[in-house]
């Protein structure tokens, strides 16, 4: 058992504020048997120790406490505001992702473009986005619908981040 782990465990004891019988079973079997490792005129010394270190290790945990709960509550609101901002982003995009990239997101008004339409979005040369797509180069992937090829809103997205070498975390 590493020391997280021990000090997970004591943390699960101190949340119940008191120790089971079993717990204080193994509390003096483990005093117990360093007492008995120790020399007799060293006991009562080495006990008093033990006590005095606990009340400055109680008092360590509790600033710890502190610490660690001011940090866990920045932790929250980082998270919440995130949140918060990917949900006022448009459908596709991400946190982090530029503002070029959230205007490029917006300005896609349909769910699929023909290469002729995806020319004048991108501002790409259509046989440049006819020739990834047959080579599979950039993460562009199409659909057929009939017998023309389509490239789905959110492919256009992901086409444009890799194209454009925008990993969307521009921060």
């Amino acid at each position: 058992m590493n020391k997280k782990e021990i000090f997970i465990s004591v943390f699960h004891m101190a949340e119940s504020g008191e120790l089971t019988n079993l717990e204080q079973k193994d509390i003096m079997n483990a005093l117990f048997s360093y007492g008995c490792s120790l020399k007799p005129d060293e006991v009562n010394e080495e006990f008093k120790k033990i006590r005095i270190g606990l009340r400055h290790l109680l008092e360590q945990s509790e600033k710890c406490i502190d610490s660690a709960l001011n940090s866990v509550e920045e932790f929250h609101k980082a998270i919440r505001d995130v949140i918060g901002k990917e949900k006022s982003l448009p459908i596709g995009a991400t946190i982090g992702d530029d503002a070029e990239t959230i205007k490029f997101i917006d300005s896609l008004d349909k769910d699929a473009y023909n290469f002729s339409q995806a020319e004048k979005v991108l501002g790409i040369v259509r046989q440049t986005i006819k020739r990834h797509a047959d080579n599979g180069l950039h993460s562009l992937k199409t659909t057929k619908i009939s017998k023309t090829e389509y490239i789905t809103r959110e492919n256009m997205i992901i086409y444009y981040r890799d194209y454009f070498k925008k990993d969307g975390w521009g921060f």
